[in-house]
């Protein structure tokens, strides 16, 4: 393509739409709580769902453009993001709501994947580099401006109205028609066996974090079918060899660990401005705004510390300063939403630093011609992660107990809640430090292309 210029806006837009889908949902989950008389638990479905099957979703759409076009996908992604928000839209009770999230995100989770092959499949070296930087860039913008869109959508339409935000990406389909190329598709064979099981196994184990602990175990048992059915296919859904690496499961973990926490404190702040404080859709919206216009401009800083000090020191400043600002906010939680909206600037900023370190360090860490797989991978176990985080911590709040993990704050469930965030960030710290000197982790640049802009999407 001589001009991508065009198209590089209308993906811009689609992963803009795509991220900030979730994230403006996490300011409407307590008046979505209130409205259908909820639990945090069942509310938590809310995101969770759409999260779980956000990442296998990822991975299927990657692995489908094997033998479809990436334009015939996307298009279908596209459409059923669409088709979701006007159910979504139109739904009369909370399970038709959750039918339409998870429509959404079958939808949704083509987009991520796609765009990333779509850049590579038609553009040049060049203009592949400044594409995607942007791409992150709009990514990070989604994902910080998400809350804020969500407030004010909430307190001046109601929550169905973020469903006709996401919607509105049906002005932009034409334009995709008409711009994007059409690629060449491949014979080969897709391992729908294992993918069935992996999307059960994750579905089942995330929806009984929430709800009830006995889907976890048929979670647990589809996941022992799906490791068992992988090792038997010719050309199975996940290459277990890869998870053989060590240093490459470390930072899974550790993505895991990251997105696991960053996603709970979005789904608990805005619960506690509401329960705590009292706060509107739009203040709650409006106080997290410095958090995240400060992380869409983090970027560069953290790009240069990891270029400066190597990825296993950055990543372990990111996770002590994750353990800090929940701790922080644990403390204070319960007061002024000045303090509270401050102390969330660092926890912002940890989400974002961690995406950009690991993105980077995958083509690193692994040789070339595993970078993608291992990217399919990153991204299916970090919204997992990304998915467990609510789902744990709505199950937290329902439990009611007594505060008594802060010595400093005894007066609400919230401390203990960002307290356990708190436990969890510096947990993920020691076990990289423990590991990191065990073993020699490489820090030089040597196969992949990630210096020239390609980064997850989240």
């Amino acid at each position: 393509m001589k001009d991508n210029t065009k198209l590089t806006v209308i993906l811009c837009l689609y992963i803009f739409f795509a991220v900030i889908n979730n994230t403006m949902f996490n300011v409407a989950i307590p008046f979505i709580q209130s409205s259908y008389d909820l639990s945090s638990g069942q509310v938590s479905l809310v995101s969770v769902i759409y999260l779980a099957i956000f990442s296998v979703g990822t991975m299927v759409y990657g692995k489908l453009a094997d033998f479809f076009p990436i334009k015939t996908l996307y298009i279908l992604g596209a459409g059923l993001l669409i088709g979701g928000s006007v159910i979504g839209f139109f739904s009369t009770s909370y399970e038709v709501l959750l039918l339409g999230r998870i429509v959404q995100a079958a939808g949704g989770s083509a987009i991520p994947s796609l765009t990333m092959l779509a850049f590579n499949a038609f553009y040049s070296q060049e203009k592949r580099a400044a594409g995607m930087t942007l791409l992150a860039s709009m990514a990070s913008l989604g994902a910080g401006g998400g809350p804020v869109l969500g407030g004010l959508i909430t307190s001046f339409f109601g929550y169905k109205g973020l469903f006709l935000v996401t919607a509105s990406i049906v002005v932009l389909l034409p334009f995709l028609v008409k711009l994007m190329p059409m690629s060449v598709s491949k014979k080969g064979s897709f391992d729908f066996k294992g993918c069935i099981l992996l999307v059960g196994a994750i579905l089942l184990f995330v929806v009984g974090l929430s709800t009830d602990s006995r889907l976890c175990l048929a979670g647990i048992f589809f996941f022992v079918l799906f490791v068992y059915a992988i090792a038997k296919a010719k050309v199975p859904f996940i290459n277990i060899a890869l998870l053989k690496n060590k240093l490459f499961t470390t930072v899974l973990f550790i993505g895991f660990i990251a997105f696991m926490v960053s996603i709970a404190n979005l789904f608990l702040l805005p619960m506690m401005l509401k329960q705590l404080n009292g706060m509107s859709a739009f203040a709650i919206g409006l106080s997290l705004l410095p958090g995240s216009v400060i992380s869409f401009l983090s970027g560069n800083p953290v790009k240069r510390c990891y270029d400066k000090v190597g990825a296993i020191k950055t990543m372990q400043g990111i996770l002590l300063l994750l353990g800090i600002a929940f701790f922080s906010i644990s403390t204070f939680s319960g007061q002024s939403y000045i303090v509270l909206a401050a102390l969330s600037v660092f926890s912002y900023i940890g989400f974002a630093a961690i995406q950009v370190v690991i993105g980077n360090y995958m083509f690193v860490l692994l040789p070339r011609e595993e970078v993608n797989t291992g990217m399919g991978i990153y991204n299916l176990v970090s919204f997992v992660g990304g998915a467990v985080g609510p789902a744990l911590s709505g199950k937290y709040l329902d439990l009611k107990l007594l505060p008594f993990l802060n010595i400093w704050n005894h007066g609400n469930v919230f401390a203990d809640a960002f307290m356990l965030l708190a436990i969890a960030s510096a947990g993920g710290m020691v076990f990289l430090t423990v590991v990191s000197s065990y073993h020699a982790f490489p820090e030089k640049q040597t196969a992949g292309t990630m210096a020239e802009g390609e980064k997850s999407f989240s």
